[in-house]
This record gives C-alpha cells, structure tokens and sequence, in this order.
C-alpha cells in the first residue's frame, strides 16, 4: 500500500468519531446543526435522537452544547450529531440511582427508585384522572360542612 494510501486511511479513520460544540442550529424537521470541531465549522449535521418511529424523543441541541459527530469513513458530509456530552458548562444532572431530565423554564422530572417527581414553575396538566392510594382525584368526596357528603370534583 502507498503512503498516499495508508495517510488516507489514518485520515478517514481519526475524522469517523470527533468531539465539537454546536454553533448554529435549525429546527426545522429534520433537525440540524453546524458543529465547530478545531477550526472546521461543519455543513448542516442532523441531530441524532434515541428514538425516531411511531415512539419517539425529541430535544435539539442547542447553541454552545458539546457534542459527538459520527461519519461515515470520515466524510463529515456524512456525518450525524450522535449525541451530547455532559460537561463543566453542561453538567450532568442525575446520579447512581437517579434518572433526571432538565428542561428550559425550570421544568424538572426526576424519577429515584419507586419515587417520581415533577417540577413545574406553571401547570401540570393531565388529560385523565389522577389516583394516589386509591383515591381518584376527580371521583373522590369529602364530607361536608352541613353534614353529607360534598360532590366530584369540578
């Protein structure tokens, strides 16, 4: 095999994986983003997801985000945002044990073994019912002041 040959090779193999920081996005469907690695701003990159069928997950990265762009044998041209990495800017948030998931606006879900815990600053809304213990939110009585029983909730 030539030099030419195998510095190719090298070449090809060190750009499959590169670590970069997302500098421009756009969110149209499919989403994507131009990603700076070293002095190369990428072209437009789509955004990698953990699922994209009838069950799926969407969160775009965004603008500063350290991420993972995988290529096909080194062609960033096609290349694909694998995933982002957690960092000193970008912390990770849950721990052994702990699943949590962060959000703009203060909205946080933690889930700690049978525990789940949602935190919102606005409205929580549930198209259902709620059951705590056996007890319906919508269906549940309270006895009422002039003796009796109150009505369901409104």
């Amino acid at each position: 095999m030539s030099d030419f040959n195998t510095n190719e090779n090298d070449r090809r193999i060190a750009g499959v994986i590169q670590v970069g920081v997302v500098e421009q996005v756009d969110y149209a469907n499919p989403p994507k983003a131009r990603v700076r690695i070293g002095e190369l701003l990428t072209g437009w990159l789509r955004m990698g997801t953990p699922r994209a069928g009838d069950a799926h997950v969407s969160s775009g990265y965004r603008i500063g985000e350290e991420v993972v762009v995988a290529s096909r044998s080194g062609d960033l041209r096609q290349g694909v945002i694998v995933c982002a990495i957690a960092n000193g800017q970008n912390a990770a948030h849950a721990g052994e044990g702990t699943y949590k998931a962060v959000y703009p606006g203060g909205v946080e879900i933690t889930i700690n073994g049978g525990n789940i815990a949602i935190t919102a600053p606005g409205n929580v809304t549930v198209n259902g019912d709620v059951i705590a213990d056996g007890i319906s939110l919508k269906a549940h009585r309270h006895p009422g002041d002039s003796g009796g029983v109150t009505g369901g909730a409104q």
